[in-house]
């Protein structure tokens, strides 16, 4: 098992300073086998988001527990679980400084955790995904999203992570672009055994994509079966 959860909350205190309390995820319980794919599906503000910042470290749990093969982890993530498991985001220019050319991006996933690299290295490593040389040297505003996202990417795949948490990372896309991303990644998982969290407010690409899906409603999560899921009762005014 690569991926448990138990029980995963994620309480908000309100924005305005009042008493009231927002409950992005309530008791999520989901697993994620090794190269599998599950989806979380739902709608905008489900719940969905929160839960995949969650699985991937950038947000910390107000309880429960995630397990990473089998062992307990906690927020912040910190060693072979900070690399090994990784987030790709809908809009790939957070992943890059906008007054920085794109190859000083590039070369800190190599910075961080002391990988030997070369500009011949990066340049080879951004190729596969269709870019090339002059795309380092542009900044992120000069380049299209498709191209921002394919170099998102390649950027994430340095550091060989075993989980990958995918956030809406084709709705940004055209029909080509989107193709092309969902493609890499496969090829990525075929290579790597790694495993997927993909997720979506499109059902109809996650049926495409994923081995399993939950649905997430108010915070909460079902797995589906034939199309159905079981909600616990009491969700009623629970919001991302």
């Amino acid at each position: 098992m690569r991926i448990r959860t138990e029980k995963l909350t994620k309480i908000y205190d309100s924005r305005t300073g009042s008493s009231e309390k927002t409950i992005g995820a309530l008791d999520v319980d989901i697993t994620l086998d090794k190269g599998e794919t599950i989806g979380l599906f739902g709608s905008s503000g489900s719940g969905k988001s929160t839960i995949g910042q969650m699985l991937s470290g950038l947000l910390k749990p107000t309880s429960g527990k995630i397990f990473y093969d089998e062992k307990e982890i906690s927020y912040p993530f910190r060693g072979k679980e900070r690399r090994n498991i990784q987030i790709l985001f809908q809009h790939p220019e957070v992943s890059f400084n906008p007054a920085l050319p794109l190859i000083k991006s590039m070369v800190e996933p190599y910075k961080i955790f002391n990988i030997e690299y070369s500009k011949e290295i990066l340049i080879e490593s951004i190729q596969r995904f269709g870019l090339h040389e002059e795309h380092l040297l542009r900044k992120p505003s000069e380049l299209s999203g498709g191209e921002l996202q394919r170099a998102a990417l390649s950027r994430l795949l340095t550091f060989e992570p075993e989980v990958m948490v995918l956030d809406e990372p084709t709705s940004m896309l055209d029909v080509i672009s989107q193709g092309q991303i969902i493609n890499m990644l496969r090829e990525y998982q075929r290579e790597k055994g790694a495993s997927f969290v993909f997720i979506s407010h499109n059902r109809t690409l996650c049926e495409m994509v994923c081995d399993r899906i939950y649905r997430v409603e108010h915070g909460c999560v079902a797995q589906e079966t034939d199309g159905a899921a079981s909600f616990p009762e009491k969700t009623q005014g629970v919001s991302q």
